[in-house]
Order: C-alpha cells, then structure tokens, then sequence
C-alpha cells in the first residue's frame, strides 16, 4: 500500500466530513472509480458490464434446455450468443 500527502479545499472537506465517512474512504472511493471508469482492463468491457443485467422477454423455444430447482428456465443463449444479438 503508498502512502502519500493530499491537498484537500477547506469546502471539499466540509462535505465530505458531512457524508459521515473518513476522508481516506472517500478518497480509495474515488480513485477506484476514476480507474475503472478512464482504464477499463481488457477483461471488464461494456459487453462484461451488461453481464446479467439483460432478460430476454420471450424465450426462444429452441434455446431451452430445462429447469432449474426453483423452475426457472434454463437457457444456452451464451452458445448463441451472435444468434440472439445480431
């Protein structure tokens, strides 16, 4: 871990002393978010972020392949992933 010196406005301070938690938290806060937002690695693309945040409304009928424990569908979209996308 380094160590290091931050200059911090006096109002900067006053609101971030206001969210209730240590200026060092918000900092490591905001640094990962500026990584991950300016250097996306190769592994976590947009196409990584969409990653279980899209349902398909109907399910295709040749795309079900059973029933999990709960009876939820299961599907092999992933192996069709170029079918169903484009």
């Amino acid at each position: 871990m380094a160590t290091f010196t931050v200059e911090i406005p006096d109002q900067l301070l006053s609101e971030i002393e206001q969210i209730g938690q240590p200026v060092q938290d918000v900092i490591v806060q905001a640094v990962e978010a500026y990584v991950l937002r300016n250097h996306q690695s190769s592994v976590q693309t947009q196409t990584w972020q969409l990653c279980g945040t899209l349902q398909v409304a109907t399910p295709d009928v040749q795309a079900i392949v059973g029933q999990d424990d709960q009876g939820n569908l299961i599907t092999n979209y992933a192996e069709q992933v170029d079918t169903f996308l484009y």
